[in-house]
């Protein structure tokens, strides 16, 4: 089973972004994650929401167009802004400290049909959302979600 920050392109990275994100992800306005370090994840990789308390639950699957690495400065754009849903003040001050920003570029991003509680991914084993990313094969979902109706939604993207 696999959970854990790298992995091949064939595994789903589960991200946790705050709800004000993940709503305007999900209405299509917001196609554009930033981090300050670099998953390893490729174009077309499965990528799964989850989104941060208080929802607190996986609500959306979607993939990976490609990855932005550069200078804060560098990628600081106003088209990028505009993709990241984020002001120059939130920006600025997310990269505050660091030398890297990281443009994670979403495609095909849709709702889940049934979302995951985090207790019911407490229930099935010892689970912590991730602070960044987790990364989950097809074995690693099926002891994380178990029979619920999510898990085909998600394995179908792996």
């Amino acid at each position: 089973m696999t959970a854990d920050l790298s992995a091949p392109d064939t595994d789903l990275m589960v991200v946790s972004i705050h709800p004000r994100h993940v709503a305007t992800i999900l209405s299509g306005e917001k196609t554009v994650e930033l981090r300050r370090t670099r998953p390893h994840v490729a174009a077309g990789q499965p990528i799964a929401i989850y989104s941060t308390s208080p929802e607190s639950a996986l609500v959306a699957v979607g993939s990976v167009d490609r990855v932005q690495v550069s200078t804060p400065s560098a990628l600081r754009t106003p088209s990028l802004l505009l993709d990241a849903r984020v002001s120059e003040r939130e920006y600025d001050a997310y990269f505050t400290g660091t030398d890297r920003a990281v443009a994670v570029h979403l495609r095909d991003v849709a709702p889940l049909q049934n979302r995951v509680t985090l207790s019911h991914l407490r229930s099935r084993r010892r689970y912590t959302p991730p602070q960044t990313w987790h990364f989950f094969d097809a074995a690693g979902l099926r002891a994380l979600l178990g029979d619920h109706a999510a898990h085909d939604e998600l394995v179908a993207w792996i």
